[in-house]
């Protein structure tokens, strides 16, 4: 169901984004600005970028196989990662080029209400899927802050959409700003200030997604999930001690838990010689299926609490020797 609503979200940004990026470069044609250029870049490199989204989307889907026995859930940060050099090649250097050659050869800007008139268009357009992203995103998130979520979170084709969309409704205004001024004071100078602006801003938006998604593919921890699982195996009454807590994240939907715990000794062994009939075979049998038991219990809740949690690997540790009479023989039994 997350994929699905992910996947929603992207679709919508790639066709605002193509309606947008076609405009823009009608009117940059038409009055000559360099920041309306600037913004038709600005547009391409999002609308490419969504179809790099939602092609790492479906890759990310395919079943596990024998070379790849978790999955494929990190090919969508990787699709990410190459989204976020779009931006930056494609929006901020090319722009920023464009800026400066501009002021160095000032051209007359002419027309200026069709450059306005489109940017007004683009503002609903971008502004509309904002909104939706933005309500989408205020929906998963829980009780956390946006800023916390959007750093924390592994969801990257909706989180680049958002810096894009972002982005997108700044540019334009910067874009606005620059044409009015450049036509009304006769100069070039502001249209190729604010396509350089546009261009830092992106680069910022890029450098930002391209570290997000270096972190998750070089297995960063989901710290929210590490959190919640302490908070569990330090409130179980049977855990005596863990350490070694891991998570990895193949996607928003797949995390992997890793720990190494001990449980205390009241609830995994008991006295032998309130077992008179049993021998140390069967009481090691009996221990085993207690540790077990007290395994899967950690499992369920820990899928409980977080259901993103598809694998959990419990290495327990009852390293401690006890004694015990049986049948005025000492029994040792290793925990």
């Amino acid at each position: 169901m997350e994929e699905n609503h992910s996947t929603k979200q992207i679709i919508l940004a790639f066709f605002g984004n193509l309606l947008v990026a076609v405009s823009k470069f009608v009117v940059a044609g038409v009055s000559g600005s360099a920041v309306m250029f600037s913004e038709g870049l600005h547009s391409v490199a999002d609308t490419a970028n969504q179809v790099f989204l939602l092609f790492g989307i479906r890759r990310a889907q395919r079943p596990a196989d024998d070379e790849h026995q978790f999955g494929f859930g990190k090919e969508r940060f990787f699709w990410s990662l190459i989204a976020a050099f779009g931006i930056l090649i494609i929006g901020c250097v090319l722009s920023i080029q464009k800026g400066v050659s501009v002021i160095a050869h000032p051209e007359e800007i002419s027309h200026i209400q069709w450059p306005l008139l489109v940017i007004i268009i683009s503002i609903l357009i971008e502004g509309y899927t904002l909104f939706v992203t933005y309500r989408f995103l205020q929906k998963t998130k829980g009780k956390e802050s946006l800023i916390r979520y959007l750093d924390d979170s592994s969801e990257t084709a909706v989180i680049t959409v958002f810096f894009e969309d972002m982005a997108a409704v700044a540019g334009l205004i910067i874009a606005g700003i620059g044409i009015t001024l450049s036509h009304y004071l006769h100069t070039a100078l502001y249209d190729g200030i604010a396509s350089i602006v546009i261009g830092l801003l992106l680069g910022c938006v890029a450098i930002f997604l391209v570290n997000k998604n270096k972190e998750l593919l070089t297995d960063q921890s989901h710290l929210i999930i590490n959190k919640k699982v302490e908070e569990l195996f330090v409130s179980h009454p049977a855990v005596e001690r863990y350490h070694d807590l891991r998570t990895i994240i193949f996607g928003p939907e797949h995390v992997v838990v890793v720990c190494e715990i001990e449980f205390k000794e009241e609830f995994v062994y008991e006295d032998m010689t309130k077992r008179p009939n049993e021998n140390r075979k069967e009481y090691t049998e009996h221990v085993i299926k207690k540790i077990g038991m007290l395994t899967d219990q950690l499992e369920t809740q820990i899928r409980d609490v977080c259901p993103e949690v598809k694998e959990i690997y419990l290495e327990v540790e009852q390293d401690k020797i006890i004694t015990a009479k049986k049948d005025n023989n000492l029994v040792k039994v290793a925990k």
